[in-house]
């Protein structure tokens, strides 16, 4: 490949002579691999939002079309098909096309993450991995494979888009026992019910309050907590992919929820029992996908609570059947 790489060397040479040394602010290489061509269509639109915002060199391998593809787009953009191609030349290419001094950023939006050996060739030049667990598998299949290669290589820097979809309900959860007068509530837990479209938003919430709250899996839908009492938990697929619908707490003494209300953009919290509150709202305040991107990018790298939210989800999923 390399040969063929020298037209495109060449544009990106013209063109940062059209726009002048001082024009080149590029802070990043973004490299996107897919091999869907619809998840492709999405990639595109997104990360066109995204360099629009941090100026950037884009390296498209699109998986989905063979070598004769090389085109480059004005503003540092580039797309390569690679549908063929060997681990070794796309390392190679990406070795070959990246800004010399900024960093490089992974977004691998494909299934086969730890046997695919496109995968770990790509990812050895990079500073930040960024993957969608629930855009390429609605169910947890993606996302057992993505936390078992993380855990086989807690080396490598990685987000998933998932997890940073879950901050207006990790603020949701933690209003609902704000008050000194429930907070207790909290360590008497019994079950937990999460509702979402997909299931890697919903295991990642539920990974997230277990390594809060000390909980440890002791059944297929339970765990137990660190005084010993089981707290069951079930999730059920419902509403829009993607998105969490609710998620309820119950205690021995009160019901905790947080909802999405009839308009769709604010999460409505009540509680019942000896807790019974007034309805409170928060907004959801949904970021896009490039939004998203941009805080796996700028934040997502060494997040302890990211880390230990989904070394707990995997301990989840290891009790239930694959």
């Amino acid at each position: 490949m390399s040969s063929d790489l020298q037209p495109v060397l060449d544009e990106l040479t013209q063109q940062r002579r059209m726009r002048g040394d001082d024009m080149n602010v590029a802070t990043m290489t973004i490299v996107v691999f897919f091999d869907d061509p619809a998840i492709g269509n999405l990639a595109r639109e997104r990360i066109h939002t995204l360099a629009a915002k941090h100026p950037s060199r884009v390296i498209i391998l699109d998986g989905t079309q063979q070598e004769s593809l090389r085109q480059v787009e004005a503003d540092d953009w580039i797309e390569l098909g690679v549908k063929d191609c060997a681990p070794a030349v796309l390392s190679s290419a990406v070795g070959m096309l990246r800004l010399p001094d900024a960093p490089v950023i992974l977004l691998w939006i494909a299934a086969g993450i730890s046997n695919d050996p496109r995968f770990p060739a790509l990812s050895e030049q990079v500073r930040t991995v960024v993957y969608n667990s629930s855009l390429i598998d609605l169910a947890d299949h993606a996302l057992r494979e993505f936390i078992g290669y993380v855990e086989a290589h807690p080396e490598l820097a990685v987000s998933d888009i998932p997890y940073l979809r879950l901050e207006p309900w990790q603020e949701s959860v933690a209003t609902l026992f704000d008050a000194k007068d429930v907070v207790e509530e909290l360590f008497d837990l019994r079950h937990v019910e999460i509702a979402c479209g997909s299931d890697p938003e919903a295991f990642y919430l539920l990974g997230w309050l277990a390594s809060r709250l000390q909980w440890t899996p002791c059944a297929p839908n339970a765990l137990r907590s660190r005084f010993g009492t089981q707290v069951d938990f079930s999730v059920i697929r419902e509403g829009e992919p993607r998105r969490i619908r609710r998620v309820a707490l119950s205690s021995s003494r009160s019901s905790f929820t947080a909802e999405v209300d009839e308009g769709g953009d604010m999460i409505r919290l009540h509680a019942t029992g000896s807790a019974r509150k007034t309805h409170r709202y928060h907004p959801i305040n949904a970021l896009g996908i490039a939004a998203l991107v941009e805080r796996a990018i700028l934040w997502g790298e060494g997040d302890p609570v990211f880390h230990d939210a989904l070394v707990a989800a995997g301990e989840i999923l290891a009790q239930r059947k694959d």
